[in-house]
C-alpha cells in the first residue's frame, strides 16, 4: 500500500479515537460500520491481550468441530505451502471467532501469540475489535483488514484476509483466515482464501450427499436382508439388479455373483420375470416351478415404473412351496415424502389440526391420530415425522387391521431362529427394531388383540423389545404414532382396548375432521385431484363446467378424501381426453345423505354387477383405443379373461 494512503489511514484512526469522527471518504464501508459497532460494544482500542487461553474450552470446541477440521486441513496445508516463508500464517476458527488451528512460520506465530492470534484465542469483534475474522462473521462475506483499519492498537501490525465457511444448509460454521505483517502484504491473499473456502464448502456438500446415499443404501439393504421372502429384481434387459439372501437360498445361488447376470442364467420357470416385462401382465400368489432345480414356489411379480410411469424393470417375491402359504407382499420401509404442505385446505378445522400436528412434531411424545377412514391419517403421520428431529431416519408404517394376530406379532417384534416352522435362519428383526431411531406408524391401532396390546404397552413403557422365542430384550429408540377410526374411549368401556395403553397412546391427540365438516376446502381439493389425475393419465387438465363444485359440496362424502379421489378419477376417465367435466359424470353413492338436506336421501338407479362390469370394460377399451393389454392391466385381469368377457357380453374391440 502506498505510504500516503497508509498515513491517511493512520490519521483516520487517530481522529476517530480522539473525536469519534469517521472519515467516510477514506474508510471502506465495512470498516466504518465495524468501528461504530466496536464503540457501541465498549471495546477498549488500547487494550492489551491478557495471554490467557482456556485449554478445556479449546478441547471442547476442537471436539465439536472435528468434522470441519478434517475437511479443512488439506486445504489449509495447500494454502500454507503458498505463503510459507513469507511471514504469514493460516488460521481456522469456529463460527464465533474462536481459533481452532494455526499453521505458520515460527516468527509470525510467536509474534501473534502475544495478541492471542493462536489456538484458543477469541477474535470476535466484541473481543478484538475490527478484524478480518470477527468482521467476516458479522458481514457474512470475505473481508480484508489492513494495519490501522484494525480497531485495537495492538493489532495494527497485522493484515488479515478472512472468508466465512458455510455449511450445505447455508449456516456459517467457521472462518478461514491468512494473517501476517502488513508490510509484506499481498494483493492476492484474499482471493486465495476465498478459493480455499469454496473448495472446503464443495467437499462438505459432497460428503453430505455421499453420507445420505450411504445411509439410504444401508437402510434399504437391511430391510431387504431381513425379509422373510426371497426378492429378485431385473432391468428392462433382463439383468439382475438386486437379490436378497433369502432368494439366493431358495434358488441355490450366491446373490452377490447373481447381480449383473441375465435372469435366465439364475433360474428358469414357466412364468418368469421376462414374461412379465414382455407382456406387461403382473401376477400374485402364483404357484410356479423352478425348472433347473425342480422346486415349486409361490411367487408374485410386478412391474417397476419410474416417476413418469415408464417401465424400468420388474420385481418378484417368492417363498418355498413347503411353507404352504401364498406369498404376502413384504411390509417394507415406507415412502415418507409427504409434508404439511401436501395437506390441502384452509378451513378452520383442518388448519387447527395442522397447527396442532406441527406442535406435536417438535415433541418426542407419542401421538394418537383420530379420524374417519379416508381422511388422511397416514399423510398426517408422515408430515409429523418429516417435521420432527427424526426426519432423516426411517418411517415405517404397519396397518394393524391388515394382518392376522399370528402375523402381526412377528411383524412387530420379530422372532428367533427355530421359533416356528418356516422361521428364517438366524431369526428376523421386527418392525420395532428396524424403526430404531425413527418413527413407527401403527394404523388402525384399535384392531390389535389384547395379547399384542399388552406387549405394545411394555414397549412404550420400557423402550425395549424381545423377539418371539427369546428372553433377551433389545433397547429401541422409537417415536410411536398411532391412528384409529374407532372411539378408543368407548372401546375401553366395552373391554376391547386396554385402558392403560389408551392413556399411554393418548399423550398428544390429533383429530382429523371429515370432509363433510370442511366444505370450503372441497373446491381446492377437487381441483388438485383433477390435476393429479390428469397427470397420472397423461392428458391435459379438463375444464370443469358450472354446477360441478356445488354438486360435490352438497354431498356428504362418507368415504372422505379417498372417495373424492375415486369419484374424480372415474369422472376424468369417462370424460375422455378432450371432454369437460360435467355434473352427470360424477357418480355418487346412492345411499349417501345430501349434506344440505340431512333428511333427504340421494336416489339413483341400482345396476347389476354384470351391467357395471360390462360398462367398465367398454370404458377401458375406449380409453385405451382398443388396446387389449393396457385395458386388461387397468382392469386388473388377464388378457385371456378380458377376451372371454368381451365375447360373453358381445363387446367388440
Amino acid at each position: 500500500m502506498a505510504p500516503q494512503k497508509l498515513l491517511a489511514m493512520q490519521k483516520s484512526w487517530n481522529r476517530y479515537m480522539e473525536s469519534n469522527h469517521l472519515d467516510v471518504q477514506l474508510l471502506r464501508p465495512e470498516v466504518a460500520s465495524s468501528w461504530e459497532r466496536c464503540r457501541n460494544l465498549n471495546v477498549n482500542p488500547f487494550q492489551e491481550a491478557d495471554g490467557y487461553v482456556n485449554q478445556l474450552e479449546l478441547r471442547e470446541r476442537l471436539y465439536r468441530k472435528q468434522h470441519l477440521l478434517k475437511v479443512a486441513r488439506p486445504f489449509m496445508d495447500n494454502l500454507y505451502n503458498f505463503v510459507k516463508g513469507s511471514g504469514f500464517q493460516v488460521v481456522l476458527t469456529d463460527e464465533h471467532g474462536f481459533l481452532l488451528e494455526v499453521l505458520g512460520d515460527n516468527d509470525i506465530v510467536t509474534r501473534t501469540r502475544h495478541v492471542l492470534l493462536c489456538p484458543g484465542g477469541n477474535w470476535s469483534e466484541s473481543q478484538q475489535g475490527t478484524n478480518a475474522i470477527g468482521t467476516a462473521i458479522v458481514e457474512k462475506k470475505p473481508v480484508q483488514i489492513y494495519a490501522w483499519e484494525h480497531y485495537c492498537q495492538s493489532n495494527h501490525f497485522l493484515t488479515c484476509s478472512a472468508a466465512p465457511i458455510f455449511s450445505p444448509e447455508g449456516e456459517i460454521i467457521g472462518i478461514l483466515d491468512i494473517s501476517g505483517d502488513y508490510r509484506v502484504a499481498n494483493a492476492h491473499t484474499l482471493g486465495m482464501v476465498v478459493a480455499a473456502v469454496n473448495a472446503i464448502e464443495n467437499q462438505l456438500r459432497l460428503q453430505k450427499a455421499t453420507d445420505k446415499l450411504y445411509m439410504a443404501y444401508r437402510y434399504s439393504n437391511t430391510l431387504l436382508e431381513n425379509m422373510s421372502d426371497g426378492l429378485i429384481s431385473i432391468n428392462n434387459n433382463g439383468i439382475v439388479t438386486e437379490m436378497n439372501a433369502k432368494a439366493g437360498e431358495i434358488l441355490g445361488c450366491n446373490p452377490t455373483l447373481a447381480k449383473g447376470r441375465h435372469v435366465e442364467q439364475i433360474y428358469n420357470a414357466r412364468h418368469t420375470l421376462l414374461q412379465v416385462l414382455n407382456e406387461g401382465t403382473e401376477y400374485e400368489d402364483r404357484e410356479i416351478i423352478i425348472e433347473n432345480i425342480g422346486r415349486k414356489i409361490y411367487s408374485s411379480a410386478t412391474l417397476l415404473r419410474d416417476d413418469s410411469g415408464g417401465i424400468i424393470g420388474a420385481v418378484a417375491v417368492f417363498r418355498e412351496m413347503n411353507n404352504r402359504q401364498p406369498v404376502k407382499r413384504p411390509t417394507i420401509l415406507q415412502s415418507h415424502s409427504y409434508t404439511f404442505d401436501h395437506i390441502i385446505g384452509t378451513s378452520p378445522a383442518i388448519t387447527a389440526a395442522k397447527e396442532w400436528a406441527k406442535t406435536a412434531a417438535a415433541s418426542p411424545s407419542t401421538v394418537l391420530i383420530r379420524g374417519e377412514s379416508g381422511t388422511g391419517k397416514e399423510l398426517f403421520a408422515q408430515a409429523i415425522h418429516n417435521a420432527s428431529p427424526r426426519c432423516d431416519r426411517q418411517f415405517i408404517a404397519l396397518n394393524c387391521a391388515a394382518l392376522p394376530e399370528t402375523l402381526i406379532e412377528s411383524e412387530l417384534f420379530g422372532y428367533e431362529e427355530g421359533t416356528f416352522t418356516g422361521a428364517r435362519k438366524g431369526g428376523r428383526a421386527g418392525k420395532f427394531e428396524v424403526a430404531d431411531g425413527g418413527t413407527i406408524f401403527l394404523d388402525e391401532i384399535g384392531d390389535l388383540s389384547p395379547n399384542v396390546q399388552a406387549k405394545l404397552l411394555r414397549v412404550i413403557q420400557e423402550k425395549k423389545v424381545a423377539r418371539i422365542g427369546s428372553s433377551n430384550e433389545r433397547g429401541v429408540d422409537i417415536r410411536i404414532i398411532a391412528a384409529t377410526h374407532k372411539d378408543l374411549n368407548e372401546e375401553v368401556q366395552l373391554g376391547n382396548f386396554r385402558q392403560d395403553l389408551y392413556y399411554r397412546l393418548n399423550v398428544l391427540e390429533i383429530t382429523i375432521p371429515p370432509l363433510r365438516d370442511r366444505g370450503e376446502d372441497l373446491p381446492v381439493l377437487a381441483t388438485h385431484l383433477i390435476e393429479k389425475t390428469a397427470a397420472k393419465l397423461d392428458r391435459k387438465v379438463p375444464t370443469v363446467e358450472s354446477g360441478v363444485m356445488e354438486k360435490l359440496q352438497a354431498y356428504g362424502w362418507p368415504g372422505n378424501i379417498r372417495e373424492l379421489e375415486n369419484v374424480i378419477e372415474r369422472a376424468v376417465i369417462r370424460a375422455g381426453s378432450e371432454g369437460a367435466l360435467t355434473r352427470e359424470l360424477f357418480q355418487l353413492q346412492a345411499e349417501a345423505v345430501v349434506k344440505t338436506e340431512p333428511a333427504q336421501v340421494a336416489v339413483k338407479e341400482i345396476k347389476s354387477l354384470r351391467e357395471m362390469e360390462c360398462e367398465m370394460i367398454v370404458e377401458a377399451l375406449a380409453f385405451f383405443d382398443g388396446n387389449i393389454q393396457k385395458a386388461a392391466a387397468k382392469l386388473g385381469i388377464g388378457r385371456n379373461t378380458l377376451y372371454r368377457k368381451m365375447k360373453e357380453y358381445g363387446i367388440s374391440s
